[in-house]
């Protein structure tokens, strides 16, 4: 006979809360934990295109660089300050400046690259060089 353990609703939402407690350090725990935004990238025919995550980040706090094949997001997400009489029982967001840089592919036309900021989600696109794209070749005789 195999003995079960009867697990309550009330024991199992405590193990719960304490295994998602465990996913974000308390206020001033981890103070040192740098905040790095998601990206995505997606490589087309002829571009490849950088999604990023930057919510409640203004566009004056973002700067996109090309420089020797790489490609640099520089920004700052500012902390929001205390005010007198506020009591906080939980802060899980994360602030700082953070740097994410990718290595893109020789065959990029990085002076052409455009980039646009809307509802917190910064897009980059890289035009790939004639050289680059696939094509379909005639063949001849």
């Amino acid at each position: 006979m195999i003995y079960r353990k009867q697990i309550l609703p009330y024991d199992m939402a405590r193990s719960m809360g304490r295994l998602v407690d465990g996913l974000w350090p308390e206020d001033g725990e981890d103070s040192n934990a740098q905040w790095v935004p998601p990206v995505d990238i997606c490589e087309k025919a002829d571009s490849i295109q950088f999604k990023v995550e930057l919510p409640g980040i203004p566009r004056e706090d973002i700067e996109v660089e090309v420089s020797n094949g790489v490609l640099s997001i520089r920004g700052e997400k500012k902390t929001t300050e205390e005010e007198k009489g506020e009591t906080w029982h939980r802060r899980e967001f994360r602030y700082g400046s953070f740097v994410r840089s990718f290595t893109l592919p020789s065959e990029m036309k990085a002076d052409e690259a455009e980039a646009s900021f809307n509802e917190g989600v910064l897009s980059i696109t890289i035009p790939k060089e004639e050289k680059a794209l696939h094509r379909k070749i005639e063949i001849k005789g």
